[in-house]
């Protein structure tokens, strides 16, 4: 069960799923969730953990290297682009491409991309709105 927090608390917590066979995977993956609006970040979590994933929430990209340095075992992040604190989403990918290059990034905005930068090898983006199978083959993707 979650309980909802608000903006700038800390939400850091593993879900424990109950729905881990899915096609979309044969083992559980650790995903790092980004998100810093908190009815955004645990639908994605319940999302995710509905089809096998293991959330590992996040309001903040900053929040989101905590987790990172601090040695969790992260297999993926799906992240928001624009959010508050010193890191956007696009500084997380970024930093994870170089630090933890095998930990694929999946980044979502509803805005257009505007900083013209490229994205590490193993991320993609998808535009809000977007279809949760989008998601999930995204991320299926970057597992590899």
């Amino acid at each position: 069960m979650y309980v909802m927090a608000g903006k700038g608390t800390a939400s850091v917590g593993q879900s424990r799923g109950m729905h881990a066979s899915n096609a979309y995977l044969t083992h559980r993956k650790n995903v790092l969730v980004v998100e810093d609006q908190a009815l955004l970040r645990f639908l994605a979590a319940d999302m995710l953990e509905d089809v096998g994933y293991n959330p590992i929430l996040a309001a903040t990209a900053d929040e989101a290297m905590d987790i990172l340095s601090k040695g969790e075992t992260v297999d993926l992040v799906f992240s928001d682009v624009n959010m508050p604190g010193r890191l956007n989403g696009l500084d997380l990918a970024e930093t994870v491409g170089a630090r933890w290059p095998q930990i694929g990034v999946v980044l979502t905005s509803g805005a257009y991309l505007q900083e013209k930068r490229p994205l590490p090898n193993k991320a993609m983006f998808l535009p809000k709105p977007y279809e949760w199978e989008d998601v999930y083959r995204a991320l299926k993707a970057l597992q590899h």
